[in-house]
């Protein structure tokens, strides 16, 4: 049984989607009363209270006891007489000594979970871990859907406990909102500010942050008519001032104090005015088996000891999931970066290279540079690039990295700065650089990710079909993911159903899950010959294990070719070096995910051997 009360009521038991949820509005409210109360006795006064508002009919007592009945029997509650020892899992309406108690499980409740959440985020907010507030805080009210039981009639205790659980959900959106402030998001939360004051004319809270945010884009009147129209209304509806909070912001506002300002924020650099921008998209997954190196990437990029600017490297074959990873860390150091963070992939999703005088005028024009320093050339816009950022403390996130030649123009020059690095291939940049390399996931981490992204009673039903699903996605994440998605798509589908579709697919040569695409992005940053070479080897069915002397001959090539073959796909994580063998050669393993491709792409040139 699954309560939602965060919005219109919803009851589901765990075999029906259905929406269970009684049509009588006394039902209704009886219903609502008993989960509020989850594991506690409500009494038959307290009922009856609520249901007649302190006049309760005659019968008032038997009607009780009929929605009651109307609920056992709806939700398959059973009848005890007594609760006494109650599992943990286990839900139970018993009928107690004047009166009745629900048990059921506090995460059956979106209630009961979105109270523990916005807990927590107050206690990161307090610890000053902004970025981790905020998320939290976002996913608390991911919770709502509407007002609390929107579409139940309240009587005093409902309203009662309404209006407190709207009170908490007003907190989770100011805490969510402060600490986007706190991350220098400003300009992305002013819209959402805008609206929230001018629907709360008193609450001195939401007017606060307002002046905040416009003060920090340089809308200082704007700021000051914010409190002026405070002010009228808190006089004239509350007959008070403003607190002394919002009177102290007002004085700070008048004074352009700096403390308004977040830690490192500067005005200026140079001639132009530099904006705080905020280009890294947000990511899209939640990240499973990567926590410990998350930890360590997001150490080296805000370690108190640093003497210079960090630069970490994110590596690894197609599909291990650097792309969220290095997303994940810039969002949870961005407080670290107050100047802003910029984001760019080095290559289209062709595998083709963009020109690093593009990203460059991205980069200029979210930092604030006018019309025409953006039609400078490539030389001196990298000049101007460096220049602005000498001072600055940005984060510059650097995507589908292929060769250390195209990060020379785009890395800022300023120690304070921070560089992250997403790359399909090894590299070396400097000897400072943190280097993190990603593999496949252990099994049981593929086990989790699969798990978390569909509804426990599939898990629980299908354990072998989601064992076969791993295996087949040889450990990938995105591969993880993209069989998620689809049964997500087709609920009616088991996982042995999906494990059969993904077989017929990559049977007929498809690429269900996407991997294929990614490998061959991979691939495309090879040479020219070398990638014929590659493709006409995979085309051969080659055994996992292949050594020089097995592909020279495979492929009519010298011994020493087919080497720096291998070594190449070794630099872009699509095979393993192995240790040498008796003639000091090495061995080599293809990558979990690395099949054979029949043909290549357009446009790839087809080598014949002699």
């Amino acid at each position: 049984m699954r309560i939602n009360l965060l919005g219109p009521l919803e009851a589901h038991r765990d075999d029906h989607r259905a929406n269970l949820a009684p049509a009588a509005q006394k039902v209704r409210q009886t219903l609502a009363m008993l989960v509020l109360n989850a594991g506690r006795v409500v009494s038959l006064e307290q009922l009856m209270d609520e249901l007649w508002n302190d006049d309760p009919t005659a019968s008032a007592h038997t009607a009780v006891q009929t929605y009651v009945y109307q609920l056992r029997k709806r939700f398959s509650l059973g009848n005890p007489r007594s609760a006494g020892a109650v599992r943990a899992d286990e839900v139970l309406l018993a009928t107690v000594d004047g009166g009745y108690q629900l048990s059921l499980p506090a995460d059956h409740v979106d209630v009961f979970r979105f109270e523990p959440l916005l807990a927590r985020a107050g206690a990161e907010f307090r610890d000053e871990d902004f970025a981790r507030a905020r998320d939290t805080a976002a996913a608390a009210l991911r919770l709502w859907r509407d007002d609390v039981l929107v579409d139940v009639r309240k009587g005093p205790r409902l309203a009662a406990e309404a209006a407190r659980l709207q009170g908490l959900r007003t907190s989770a959106h100011h805490l969510r909102i402060e600490s986007d402030l706190h991350l220098g998001r400003h300009h992305e939360v002013l819209g959402e500010l805008t609206s929230m004051a001018r629907r709360e004319p008193t609450d001195e809270r939401a007017q606060g942050n307002l002046m905040i945010a416009l003060y920090r884009i340089d809308r200082r009147a704007e700021a000051l008519e914010v409190y002026r129209r405070a002010h009228e209304r808190i006089a004239a509806e509350l007959g008070l001032d403003p607190s002394a909070r919002l009177q102290a912001l007002h004085k700070a506002v008048l004074t352009s104090d700096e403390a308004l300002l977040r830690p490192g924020e500067r005005k200026t650099a140079g001639p132009a005015a530099i904006r705080v921008p905020c280009h890294p998209p947000a990511p899209r997954e939640r990240l499973t088996g990567r926590a410990g190196q998350l930890t360590r990437l997001t150490a080296a990029l805000t370690g108190r000891e640093r003497t210079g600017r960090p630069v970490v490297i994110v590596e690894g074959a197609p599909s291990t999931g650097k792309t969220e990873l290095c997303l994940h860390a810039a969002h949870q150091v961005s407080g670290w970066y107050p100047d802003g963070q910029l984001y760019a992939r080095l290559r289209d999703d062709a595998g083709r290279r963009v020109r690093s005088s593009e990203i460059l005028r991205s980069f200029l024009r979210g930092l604030g540079a006018t019309g025409e320093q953006l039609r400078l050339g490539s030389a001196d816009l990298s000049l101007l690039f460096r220049s602005w950022t000498a001072d600055l403390r940005v984060l510059v996130v650097l995507d589908d990295v292929c060769d250390e030649g195209d990060l020379t123009p785009l890395l800022p020059s300023g120690t304070g700065c921070g560089v992250v690095i997403g790359s399909r291939r090894r590299l070396f940049v400097s000897s400072s650089a943190f280097h993190l390399e990603l593999a496949g996931l252990p099994f049981p981490d593929c086990l989790q990710l699969l798990a978390s992204c569909l509804p426990g009673h599939r898990i629980a039903t299908d354990q072998e079909g989601l064992r076969r699903l791993v295996r087949l996605c040889r450990g990938l994440p995105g591969a993880l993911l993209a069989v998620a998605a689809q049964l997500r798509r087709r609920p009616h589908w088991t996982a042995q159903q999906a494990a059969a579709w993904l077989l017929a697919a990559e049977g007929a040569d498809g690429d269900p899950l996407g991997v294929r695409a990614a490998f061959e992005r991979t691939l495309a940053t090879l040479p020219a010959e070398s990638l014929a070479l590659a493709y006409e080897l995979l085309g051969r069915g080659v055994p996992d294990q292949v050594t020089p002397a097995s592909v020279a001959a495979s492929l009519r090539i010298s011994d020493q070719d087919a080497e720096d073959l291998l070594e190449e796909l070794g630099e872009r994580y699509l095979v393993r070096a192995r240790l040498p063998d008796a003639d000091s050669r090495f061995a080599y393993e293809w990558e979990p995910g690395v099949r054979p491709f029949a043909t290549p792409p357009s446009g790839v040139p087809i080598r014949r051997s002699a």
